[in-house]
């Protein structure tokens, strides 16, 4: 029997799947928001606790100051005029190094080749590091073995071909605040001299110093630099105190002329030494198992004396009596 839908009975159909398809697509939108939202939430609770792009920021601030090693010191009026000058000049070039890779949009020297670094790029560094109310009379300074030579005609400093400057490089580890001071936590790795201008030997700070920053003008500025509490890793000795073995002056004088391992020589003198003793021991047990078999032997031959001495008496008696 054939059954026949009704126009009415059909249309109704069509409706209901009409809305069974938009409720599908309203759940899928609907499970795709929650993930999104999600996603969203967890890359902000991630970016609230991940600083990692700040501190990178005070790295760059304090290189030039890192490199030269500071003394503490509390209130910028309170830096070593000299090391602030190669801190500013150095930090400066640095920084472009770091952004630029190179120094091809600077002016060089037609003659020696050196560097033209503007003052304006000096001050823009400090006004970075500083504040902006701070100014620095810019002038011609003396290094260990260099002279920063500054022309007022064109303001700018001029900077000899150097492979290496500064003692250390920054590795800011930490970021806290405390009564009202920001304190960046800076490791000091040990810089390599030679090579290029910045480089290092190990990725191990050797020392750590906290950099005080303070709010003003809608920034942190650096004001004073203090010990840290964070302390570098002692490496443990490799060997044990007890292990340490004395050696005779003239022995170590002869290890040393004749280029030989101290070590090696107190161990084997120490083996020398205990050999001896025990051949000593010995000799000392033998020569006193000798002397008790001569004493034996001795008071045996006194004994056989006596009976001889004896016997030849009474043979004297007896010839006597004959």
């Amino acid at each position: 029997m054939k059954t026949y839908v009704t126009p009415e009975e059909h249309a109704r159909i069509h409706r209901r799947r009409r809305r069974q398809a938009l409720g599908l697509a309203m759940a899928v939108l609907l499970v795709i928001g929650i993930f999104t939202v999600l996603g969203a939430g967890v890359r902000l609770v991630a970016s609230l606790f991940d600083n990692t792009e700040q501190m990178q920021e005070y790295e760059d601030k304090l290189e030039g100051l890192v490199l030269f090693d500071p003394l503490p010191f509390d209130g910028i009026a309170n830096i070593d005029d000299l090391t602030l000058r190669q801190a500013a000049v150095w930090g400066c070039i640095y920084s472009i190094q770091e952004t630029q890779g190179n120094f091809d949009n600077y002016a060089h020297d037609p003659v020696t080749e050196q560097l033209l670094l503007p003052a304006v790029e000096v001050d823009a560094y400090l006004a970075r590091l500083l504040g902006p109310a701070f100014h620095l009379t810019h002038r011609s300074f003396e290094m260990d073995d260099m002279t920063i030579a500054y022309d007022e005609a064109s303001q700018c400093y001029s900077i000899p071909i150097t492979g290496g400057v500064g003692y250390y490089r920054a590795d800011v580890t930490a970021l806290f605040k405390q009564e009202g001071k920001l304190h960046v936590t800076v490791g000091y790795i040990p810089m390599n001299t030679t090579g290029d201008l910045i480089g290092a030997q190990s990725d191990t700070p050797t020392k750590y110093m906290d950099y005080l920053f303070e709010r003003s003008n809608g920034g942190w500025y650096l004001t004073g630099l203090t010990e840290s509490a964070t302390k570098p890793e002692q490496a443990a000795s490799s060997s044990p105190a007890n292990s340490v073995v004395m050696m005779d002056p003239d022995e170590l004088q002869e290890a040393i002329l004749q280029g030989v391992d101290p070590d090696a020589v107190s161990g084997s003198g120490a083996a020398s030494s205990g050999a001896a003793s025990s051949e000593a021991a010995a000799s000392s047990e033998e020569a006193s198992s000798e002397a008790a078999s001569s004493e034996e032997a001795s008071s045996e031959a006194t004994s056989g004396g006596a009976s001889a001495s004896s016997g030849d008496a009474d043979s004297a008696s007896a010839s006597s009596a004959g």
